[in-house]
């Protein structure tokens, strides 16, 4: 099967990038011919720039099908749906499903799947979005099991961080304002003054980069908790298995 795979810069630090690599080499893996095609970082020529590439390749390789991976980039794909018949699913996240623009509604009207990772996310498109009830498909992140193992904590994040002799409490996520709190890092926050009167060894590791992060950092000092909770910058891929072994 040759397939279209579009989607943002895959090789960037982030949870949607690492999920779209994944399905990409996933999708290889089963044997599919596939085609990447990324939106680079840049104004309106870098978005021109892509849109040609995705147009040229959907009307002159003829793709059995495409892995429109943002809803932004989905209204492309209707276009070539509409006028070229080629098939294609939308995958959708968090953040974009909130407010759904009346264009990004007509694309997932007209798409083949709406590929979700969480209930909240598909609860949103549903909310807004009719007659898409039969296209929701839920493909949850995944890992390799080869790699992500339990081993022994890393003794140089232990003093990195100031760990030693620490009960850890771990989140590793991109701290975003639009998110509220629905990845729950500033409720732990705000529960570290109860925990620490049980478990006064207590530290909270919040790795992660993101506009929310002066809003934590605000936080942290009205409560006092510059000793106990601990801001990271987002790691690498190949440091994340020694981070949730903390």
């Amino acid at each position: 099967m040759k397939i279209l795979f579009i989607g943002s810069d895959i090789n960037q630090i982030g949870g949607i990038e690492k999920y779209n690599r994944i399905f990409l080499s996933s999708l290889r893996e089963q044997g599919s011919d596939v085609f990447l095609i990324e939106r680079r970082k840049g104004g309106f020529f870098s978005k021109l720039f892509f849109a040609i590439r995705v147009l040229f390749f959907a009307v002159f390789k003829n793709p059995d099908f495409i892995v429109c991976t943002h809803l932004h980039f989905s209204p492309l794909c209707y276009f070539l749906k509409k006028f070229f018949g080629i098939g294609f699913s939308i995958s959708v996240y968090g953040i974009e499903t909130v407010k759904i623009k009346e264009s990004f509604k007509k694309s997932l009207r007209f798409s083949d799947a709406v590929i979700y990772l969480f209930e909240a996310t598909a609860e949103n498109v549903l909310r807004q979005v009719k007659g898409v009830e039969n296209k929701l498909f839920k493909l949850p992140n995944s890992i390799d099991e080869n790699q992500f193992k339990i081993s022994e904590k890393s003794e140089d994040l232990l003093l990195h961080y100031g760990l030693t002799n620490s009960k850890i409490v771990l989140t590793i996520g991109r701290m975003s304002i639009l998110d509220g709190d629905n990845k729950g890092y500033k409720r732990v926050i705000k529960a570290m003054p109860e925990i620490l009167k049980s478990v006064p060894e207590a530290k909270y590791l919040l790795v992660g980069g993101g506009d929310d992060v002066l809003n934590v950092r605000e936080l942290i000092r009205e409560l006092n908790l510059e000793k106990s909770v601990i801001l990271g910058n987002p790691p690498k891929n190949e440091e994340l298995v020694n981070y949730y072994n903390l």
